[in-house]
């Protein structure tokens, strides 16, 4: 027995056996249709029969597959049982293709790959008939949507109607009570003006978040009047605040209070 030692790390180490390396193969490339077919036959069963005519062209081959196996099954249609073998050329010049199987202990090297078959449909009107229905079939399956609509009598409420809504679904009593205490209404401006000439009383510098907490008011409802009547400090030492503009102001700068910064 001549072989070849293969040794990978971490792999289980196999013989390589060649006895049988030189053997011819045929290498038959056989629809789908047919492929589907001959993977359901029961091992050691007979699927065809190839016979061979010799012609003034050549040999031609013709590959008969049993009438039981073309028959309707597993909701499949019937499919053609003559087919054509032509004769085909390996791709590459020095293309080589083996065959091996896997045993537990050596790896058999079945012969090389010396000849290519293509194995087709024959045009005559039966073989024509019964393979057109069943690409009709496979059309059909393949446009055959995954969900459909059924009408039936009974009535399935899976989702039934409810008053309540998403936010009390979701969020707990005392989130919900907290989020309306701390709901802001907008006042009138001269509330709301007020309410920021006494802010500014007490403190010169004040941030835009103080001023929200003193007010109450929306943010954005509150930008509109300290634009109109404050400016905006971008530098040090009271980067980020607000200072009421000198026509606002009614306080003397040698007594102005401290001032609120965040």
């Amino acid at each position: 027995m001549s072989g070849i030692y293969v040794e990978q790390p971490d792999i289980k180490q196999k013989t390589v056996s060649t006895e049988r390396a030189q053997n011819s193969l045929w290498l038959v490339k056989v629809p789908k249709y047919v492929a589907e077919r001959l993977q359901k036959c029961d091992v050691g069963s007979q699927f065809g029969v190839i016979q061979t005519q010799r012609t003034p062209v050549g040999p031609e081959f013709t590959f008969e597959v049993e009438p039981k196996l073309c028959e309707p099954c597993n909701g499949l249609p019937a499919c053609p049982s003559s087919h054509t073998m032509k004769l085909g050329t390996l791709a590459g010049v020095n293309r080589n293709l083996a065959v091996y199987s896997d045993t537990q202990d050596v790896i058999n090297i079945e012969g090389v790959v010396k000849t290519k078959f293509d194995v087709m449909q024959r045009s005559d009107p039966k073989s024509s008939l019964s393979y057109m229905k069943l690409k009709r079939f496979e059309a059909e399956k393949k446009m055959d949507p995954g969900r459909k609509i059924v009408i039936t009598n009974k009535s399935h409420n899976n989702f039934k109607p409810s008053n309540v809504s998403r936010e009390q679904m979701y969020t707990t009593k005392a989130e919900r009570e907290e989020k309306l205490r701390n709901k802001r209404t907008r006042l009138d401006a001269d509330a709301v003006e007020s309410m920021i000439l006494r802010a500014f009383k007490k403190h010169q510098y004040i941030s835009q978040k103080h001023l929200v907490a003193i007010t109450g008011q929306p943010e954005a409802y509150l930008k509109g009047f300290l634009h109109k009547m404050c400016v905006y400090n971008q530098k040090t030492p009271h980067k980020n605040t607000w200072e009421l503009k000198p026509e606002y102001r009614y306080y003397e700068s040698d007594n102005a209070g401290p001032s609120e910064e965040s």
